[in-house]
């Protein structure tokens, strides 16, 4: 492959050798806290949800905004949070992130989420919990903006614009952030507006979870999938239209002060699927996939991931350039979301888990083949989640039990993963002859 102007081979981009971290063992404990969370409080409460039973049903509104705030500040957030502090240090050859940091920064977002979640189900006991919860995530999420702005790029920016993603990410994650204690401070027995839900939402995954991604995914996986590495000016291209669209789809918002103009919706939905759909080409991830299956397994559970990226890419597309596009209901708007979360965020997840535990962590992966069955089964779950939502106006008896399905089986592709980086933390914190020994083959 010929090198382009602008690219950063992988080989190049750490400067100096980097020590190994103290208590190894961290990020890996926080993406099994993280999966566990999700599958003990934020999936149990979606479950509950689709059958309408329980809590589900007595309190629907506040169980559906819980299972959004657990799913995303708990649980993704904190996943997310722990493997950038782990990459963020290697792509830069800088030195490891304090203790602190990597501590505090996911327990604040994982705490936070949880301090929320159960003000929105316990209002009228514990109201009070939401806007602190708001506090903590707000603090936690400002300590990531300033550590990551603080890492200095080996090169200049220039050559290599993506410490900027990562920049953008900090700052979009504060924003969100402080929309989320905002509307905690308006909540009405325990619920928030659904515009206001909404918007947090969205402002996370676009603002935060997808640059971050874009920050680390493609340098990943071109330089462990031979990927071609995109250049200076496709990043510059990406870093402003999915800022630029982001903060369009804000300023369309009809909630607090934000004029509600639609049109600018439709048109940061259809720049952002565009731009996704572009980058998919710049990769091509899809090439050589008969030579993959044959090779390392992330090698093809990536691309299954990525195809999830395309097909929320070209439903926004399609949905905004459609004349109703303005007229779809909250099913329906949920589901578009999940087809981003439940298809593409979580399944490239877990298809890079079988990357970090090892780079990271003990050198191979303990139990790889439960982390592996843990994507098949994300991969089985989201079309259940996703297609019942989309079809009509409100789910009947099949589409809730589909729905449920669903949740049943991203519970137990987390709980897989859960035991897996369980697992790994604690071979991760032997001393390294133990490893060493250890180590198959």
């Amino acid at each position: 492959m010929r090198p382009h102007a602008g690219d950063i081979p992988l080989a190049q981009v750490a400067t100096r050798r980097v020590r190994r971290p103290g208590f190894p063992w961290i990020f890996a404990m926080w993406m099994a806290v993280s999966a566990a969370i999700s599958v003990c409080a934020g999936l149990v409460l979606g479950l509950l949800a689709a059958l309408e039973t329980g809590y589900g049903l007595d309190r629907w509104t506040q169980s559906v905004q819980a299972h959004g705030r657990l799913q995303l500040w708990a649980f993704a957030g904190v996943f997310i949070v722990a493997l950038a502090f782990e990459f963020l240090v290697r792509m830069n050859g800088r030195q490891p992130f304090s203790l602190w940091l990597r501590i505090g920064v996911p327990a604040g977002l994982a705490g936070g989420g949880l301090l929320q979640a159960a003000g929105q189900l316990w209002y009228d006991q514990a109201d009070f919990l939401g806007p602190f919860g708001g506090v903590v995530m707000l603090a936690a999420s400002g300590a990531f903006a300033v550590a990551v702005v603080r890492v200095k790029p080996p090169h200049s920016l220039k050559l290599d614009p993506q410490p900027w993603f990562v920049w953008f990410a900090g700052g979009w994650l504060v924003t969100a952030s402080a929309m989320a204690l905002i509307a905690s401070l308006n909540w009405e027995m325990g619920t928030a507006l659904p515009a206001e839900s909404h918007l947090v939402a969205e402002v996370f995954l676009r603002g935060f979870l997808l640059q971050v991604i874009l920050a680390i995914g493609p340098r990943a996986l071109g330089g462990h999938m031979g990927l071609p590495l995109i250049d200076a000016r496709k990043q510059i291209f990406l870093l402003v239209t999915v800022n630029a669209g982001t903060a369009l789809w804000v300023a369309g918002q009809d909630v607090w002060v934000l004029p509600g103009a639609f049109m600018l919706v439709r048109v940061a939905d259809i720049a952002l699927g565009v731009a996704l759909l572009l980058l998919t080409y710049w990769l091509r991830i899809f090439s050589n996939l008969k030579r993959r299956y044959r090779g390392e397994r992330y090698e093809w559970a990536a691309p299954i991931a990525w195809l999830g990226a395309v097909i929320y890419a070209a439903t926004l597309v399609l949905v905004r350039l459609a004349p109703a596009g303005d007229e779809l209901n909250l099913y329906q708007e949920g589901a578009i979301r999940h087809i981003f979360l439940l298809g593409f965020v979580l399944p490239l997840m877990l298809a890079m888990a079988h990357i970090v535990l090892a780079r990271f962590g003990a050198g191979y992966i303990p139990w790889q083949n439960l982390l592996t069955a843990g994507f098949l089964l994300l991969v089985a779950a989201w079309p259940l989640r996703v297609i019942p939502a989309l079809a009509g106006d409100a789910p009947g008896d099949a589409a809730q039990g589909a729905m449920a399905l669903a949740g049943v089986l991203a519970m137990a592709a987390l709980s897989l993963t859960a035991a897996v980086c369980i697992r790994t933390a604690i071979i991760t914190g032997r001393p390294i002859q133990q490893i060493m020994r250890a180590m198959p083959g």
